[in-house]
């Protein structure tokens, strides 16, 4: 596993998306998410959570749809996810839909679930994750989704403290290391400098502004300590003048170690 981080406007997507179909060229079977990909087997993105009895609840609000709500729904514990994306049976019932919006997971502006229960589901996720792939010979290219939604939601909704931050991103590390995960962390030497520039590239003034540049800087601040504590390969591509292509370069030296996961991959598979 390849995971891709950074801040916004370090080239996080171009250059994983680029990196993957390196990897194609090179005979590689290798699959690219990016941070909103339909079907993306470690993010929970329009996955709507419910406990036990909320969700009892929803199914008696709803009969008539209630086996289709019942035959998408994730049990983990005490609790369920209810995938909704591109849903027809979901998307047809206003009321429903708005409804599962209403109790995303993730991306939210007003989330439900509460620490100990958002941090539980996105680790199960990844195991989840983990187990499906243990099977793969693929490398799987992640985008945006080890670090920088775990930590937004976390800091942004939570005001997790940087041990709790620790914790939960080592507690994903552990569900995937036997996938052989390598984390390429491309970044700039200053925070309000690059949220500047992207501010004005994506017609979007928020992130310029002195709340988004101090909530990045934090963000970075947090994102390089874990770095130096995880327990796989890491690497940190700073890119001062944007300068696309020795970045990409230096993102293929990184992955040099692949050969190794590779003939790991050869002997798993024909024992």
């Amino acid at each position: 596993m390849i995971l891709v981080e950074g801040l916004c406007g370090t080239g996080k997507s171009t250059l994983a998306e680029r990196l993957h179909r390196y990897l194609v060229q090179q005979g590689i079977s290798s699959s690219y998410y990016d941070e909103g990909a339909k079907g993306h087997p470690a993010s929970l993105n329009w996955h709507a959570f419910f406990r036990e009895e909320e969700y009892r609840e929803l199914l008696e609000r709803y009969p008539n749809t209630a086996n289709e709500i019942r035959s998408r729904a994730i049990k983990d514990g005490g609790s369920y996810l209810l995938p909704y994306r591109e849903v027809k049976a979901f998307s047809e019932l206003n009321a429903l839909h708005a409804e599962l919006k209403s109790r995303e997971l993730c991306w939210t502006d007003s989330p439900i679930a509460t620490f100990s229960e958002f941090t539980y589901l996105i680790q199960r996720q990844w195991a989840r994750f983990a187990e499906l792939a243990s099977t793969s010979e693929k490398i799987y290219v992640l985008e945006a989704v080890f670090f920088q939604h775990q930590i937004h939601d976390l800091l942004g909704h939570y005001q997790a403290e940087d041990r709790q931050i620790e914790q939960h991103i080592h507690g994903i590390a552990d569900q995937i290391a036997d996938m052989h995960p390598v984390l390429i962390y491309l970044t700039h030497p200053s925070v309000r400098e690059q949220q500047v520039w992207i501010s004005s590239i994506r017609s979007k003034p928020r992130f310029a502004t002195e709340k988004n540049i101090s909530f990045m800087e934090n963000r970075k601040r947090i994102e390089l300590g874990l770095l130096d504590a995880l327990a796989f390969p890491t690497y940190t591509i700073e890119n001062v003048n944007l300068d696309w292509e020795d970045v990409f370069s230096k993102m293929v030296g990184a992955i040099g170690q692949l050969d190794n996961l590779m003939k790991f991959v050869e002997i798993r598979l024909s024992e």
